[in-house]
């Protein structure tokens, strides 16, 4: 299903994929989502893992596009540290989507017990894992994302961006 057919009244968790291609113009369904849940009409959560992701994500992306890093951006501001204090429009996103009208959902340690079992029943590496335990756990069934790992995963109905560019 696209993120067109999410129900109005949903709470849905968004992965990181999805608010970076709102951010970056690649999917008009994606920023069309968070609009929705900007005026309430959907529920948008995300997890901690999920912005700290996009955090990181952002980041490089704009050393990369400031040309401050290269083929391994987080290397190469590893060892500048002077050109992370450089960036800052990552930050700003970070901080505009901490104000907006997102819910964001704190990662437990028995998420993390729960994580181990459907990586080893549906194959997902640890940050997708812990998104679904974290999900699930808060009684979140609904996933909007460009992922296809989730797919089969029991209990939850993925949304995706048919739009990406």
């Amino acid at each position: 299903m696209s993120l067109d057919d999410i129900p109005s009244g949903s709470r849905i968790l968004l992965d990181a994929n999805v608010l970076i291609y709102a951010r970056r113009g690649v999917s008009v369904q994606s920023r069309r989502l968070l609009e929705r849940c900007a005026s309430g009409e959907v529920v948008g959560i995300v997890t901690t893992f999920v912005l700290a992701e996009y955090c990181h994500r952002r980041m490089m992306q704009e050393a990369q596009s400031r040309g401050l890093a290269a083929a391994n951006p987080a290397k190469a501001l590893a060892e500048n540290p002077p050109s992370v204090r450089q960036l800052s429009q990552y930050a700003q996103e970070v901080e505009d989507l901490l104000a907006g009208e997102l819910e964001t959902l704190e990662t437990v340690a028995s998420d993390f017990t729960e994580a181990l079992a459907l990586q080893r029943q549906h194959g997902l590496l640890t940050n997708d894992s812990l998104l679904v335990a974290t999900a699930l756990r808060a009684g979140v069934n609904r996933l909007a994302t460009a992922d296809p790992q989730f797919d089969g995963v029991t209990g939850l109905t993925v949304f995706k961006p048919d739009d990406v560019m």
